[in-house]
């Protein structure tokens, strides 16, 4: 009996506490060396990212320089919530020269959730493809729920 209530607890908690993609959505705001900045993760895969005078609205970004400035490029999110830390890609996408359409991810990292309302957020620039993030590197930020959508 003892082993079978602790079991359930177990499983009770474990699924109160797993994330999933749909508390990812909304627009989430955090500090960044003094800059504030949001990511917004919409239902359909799109984000927009608003960071130190960049703006990246994901469904419909003017590139701003080379080589395919001024193309009109989409970008994604790809995420897996199969695991405590969530893995991410940015994926980018638009029309070349001859109408085709190339995308490529531009950007990988880790998500973990503190609660519903926060998460560390680490972008692998380096592209060492961790799988924890060290709270000490000063690529991670702390973003806070503003608002769900």
């Amino acid at each position: 009996m003892k082993k079978s209530f602790l079991i359930f607890l177990l499983l009770f908690f474990g699924l109160c506490f797993s994330q999933t993609e749909k508390d990812l959505y909304g627009k989430w705001v955090g500090t960044d060396a003094g800059s504030a900045g949001s990511f917004t993760f919409f239902s359909d895969g799109f984000v927009k990212v608003e960071l130190d005078g960049l703006n990246i609205d994901g469904r419909n970004h003017i590139i701003p320089d080379g080589p395919n400035k001024g193309k009109v490029a989409q970008v994604k999110y790809a995420a897996d919530f199969s695991k405590k830390i969530v893995k991410f890609s940015l994926i980018a996408s638009y029309n070349d020269f001859n109408n085709k359409l190339e995308e490529s991810k531009f950007l990988n990292g880790l998500i973990k959730f503190v609660n519903e309302n926060e998460f560390l957020i680490f972008f692998d620039f380096e592209n060492k493809n961790p799988t924890d993030i060290d709270i000490t590197s000063p690529n991670v930020l702390t973003l806070y729920k503003e608002k769900s959508l």
